[in-house]
């Protein structure tokens, strides 16, 4: 696991990257959200350790906590991994990777944000192009966008 390549991670930086301040409320949604991934406490340690390294120690406290409304959406967007079609989207998602080029960088990213999210699997299948057919990708859940973006799937401006 690439700690930085992680919905975890992405969820730390949407809580306190908005003013440099972590809320009570973010704080319980963080919870949830490591509940929801089934998320250990020592990897949830590591990430948070990592984050705190490489982002946290560099922050200007502006503010009280003003991630939770983005943090809120981002832990709610992870209602796509009951989606019956959850794992034909990562297929799907997997062989467009293999289409834009996938270097080793970009397979550890996917992988690692894959693999929290239980849909590390079909993700493999899709690059390996096993499984069942992984069909079009033709919309992503927001729980997916960041590393579409990562794995060159989408450029920033779609």
């Amino acid at each position: 696991m690439i700690p930085e390549h992680t919905p975890f991670w992405h969820a730390l930086d949407l809580a306190w990257c908005g003013d440099g301040a972590l809320s009570l409320h973010s704080i319980r949604l963080l919870d949830a959200m490591q509940h929801m991934l089934q998320i250990s406490d020592s990897d949830r340690a590591l990430i948070e350790s990592k984050f705190e390294d490489e982002v946290v120690f560099d922050l200007n406290r502006a503010g009280f906590g003003c991630g939770d409304q983005a943090l809120a959406g981002w832990v709610g967007a992870l209602t796509f991994l009951d989606d019956p079609a959850a794992a034909d989207v990562s297929r799907a998602l997997g062989r467009a990777a293999l289409m834009a080029g996938l270097s080793r960088e970009r397979w550890n990213a996917g992988i690692s944000w894959m693999d929290q999210l239980t849909l590390g699997v079909p993700f493999k299948e899709g690059v390996w192009r096993e499984g069942g057919e992984s069909g079009e990708l033709a919309r992503l859940p927001a729980i997916l966008l960041p590393v579409a973006r990562e794995l060159g799937v989408i450029t920033d401006e779609q």
